[in-house]
């Protein structure tokens, strides 16, 4: 029996250890992506005083997104906290919420970028509209990796939910939490990345 309770031990521990090495690297990851939004748009601030500029209608749809984005992220940061207290049918509620803001996050970009593209600003057109749809859509791909990974949370958490006795051990689960924490800054981190690149082509744009 002691034998058992060492091994047990042992195993949280390395658990334990696993999900701190992936923590490590999700932040290097962060730092990764840091670095390349901070280089375009340093890149578009000191091409810009070369360009012939052109005056068009910043999409309307972006500010909306940019609503709908935060607005997730306050429902995946309760999704959390429920988790934490085991209030399983808020959580699941919750998780739903935030999948469904973050498609129609992606959907605001589109309509977006068609918009963008009704008025005359094309991908190979001007700069200053070429760089929107540059830094716009790498965003909006580092968004769809999010939704990808909150779709896949919640069809597990739901099919978890239909059994008490799964529920209960998914539910008790230190791993699980700290793997949805680590989804929940990820979508914290491009939440607050798009604000950041919204005041950004705003500041530059007027």
């Amino acid at each position: 029996m002691e034998m058992k309770i060492h091994s047990n031990r042992r195993k949280d521990e390395r658990e334990g250890t696993r999900i701190s090495n992936e923590m490590i690297v999700l932040g290097g990851m962060l730092a990764g992506i840091t670095m390349l939004f901070v280089a375009l748009t340093v890149s578009y601030l000191f091409s810009s005083s070369s360009w012939q500029w052109k005056q068009f209608a910043f999409p309307k749809l972006f500010l909306l997104s940019a609503i709908v984005i935060v607005l997730s992220s306050f429902t995946l940061h309760q999704a959390v906290q429920y988790f934490d207290v085991n209030k399983r049918k808020k959580h699941v509620r919750c998780l739903g919420i935030t999948s469904l803001l973050s498609c129609l996050f992606l959907i605001c970009q589109g309509l977006g970028w068609m918009e963008l593209y009704q008025s005359g600003i094309y991908v190979a057109g001007k700069p200053d509209g070429s760089y929107l749809y540059l830094i716009s859509g790498l965003h909006a791909l580092h968004v769809l990796v999010g939704v990808f990974l909150l779709l896949l949370v919640y069809k597990r958490v739901r099919r978890q939910s239909k059994d008490a006795a799964e529920a209960l051990i998914y539910f008790t689960n230190p791993a699980k939490l700290k793997q949805l924490k680590m989804l929940a800054l990820y979508w914290h981190f491009v939440d607050l990345l798009w604000i950041y690149l919204l005041f950004f082509f705003l500041f530059n744009h007027l």
